[in-house]
């Protein structure tokens, strides 16, 4: 069975992409009513998230590697 440190990481990881892919709708409801702080602040959002996501799939592969992970039941 998977642990749940594992777990939480993984959840995390899709927690955070969801998030990041919603980043580019905000853009263009910010663009579409010319909010200038709007798409500023989204942008930068979105590129905190970008580096988010690429910490999670770095300590993943790292965890899938050296300890595996069970999904069985």
């Amino acid at each position: 069975m998977m642990k749940n440190c594992q777990h939480n990481l993984i959840h995390q990881l899709s927690e955070t992409m969801d998030s990041l892919w919603r980043m580019d709708q905000y853009i263009k409801d910010a663009e579409a009513e010319s909010c200038s702080w709007g798409v500023e602040f989204w942008r930068k959002y979105k590129e905190g998230l970008e580096k988010h996501v690429m910490v999670l799939k770095e300590q993943l592969e790292k965890v899938v590697k050296e300890e595996g992970i069970d999904i069985s039941r």
